[in-house]
């Protein structure tokens, strides 16, 4: 928010919809000592301004058989076309996050895959993108927190 700061009972209301985002507006006021129009008023306001930038459902990732995840760093040339490699890094079914990065790599992108032959055509999919010059790749081996 770019006028103001964010008070203690928006941060409240923010950690409990970060933890569970299906507690109605009833529930959520009871912990935070406001009513539910309070909260509803108070969490439009955050999504308008960009506080909240939406809103989304996490699905079990072995529902299509793409059970396991790599994080896959890459090192690109400093003239690439950042736009258009990260449009065809998006555009790969597998990678389901992108993180532009500072430091020794520059991009580090998470894959989902079923098994080794389905990560070796994800990472040479990666690996051939124009302004690619460096690629790294690491199996997941269990998620411990994700929010």
């Amino acid at each position: 928010m770019s006028d103001r700061r964010l008070d203690p009972v928006d941060e409240r209301i923010l950690r409990l919809l970060v933890r569970n985002a299906r507690a109605t507006w009833r529930e959520v006021g009871a912990v935070v000592g406001l009513s539910a129009n309070a909260v509803v008023q108070r969490v439009r306001r955050l999504e308008q301004a960009g506080v909240v930038r939406g809103w989304t459902v996490v699905l079990d990732p072995a529902l299509d058989g793409a059970s396991a995840t790599a994080l896959v760093s890459l090192k690109v040339t400093t003239d690439a076309d950042a736009a258009a490699l990260e449009a065809a890094i998006a555009a790969l079914p597998c990678v389901t996050e992108v993180l532009d990065l500072s430091g020794t790599v520059d991009y580090q992108v998470r894959v989902r895959f079923r098994d080794q032959r389905d990560l070796y055509d994800a990472t040479n999919a990666l690996r051939v993108l124009p302004g690619v010059v460096g690629i790294e790749t690491r199996t997941v081996l269990r998620e411990v927190l994700r929010r």
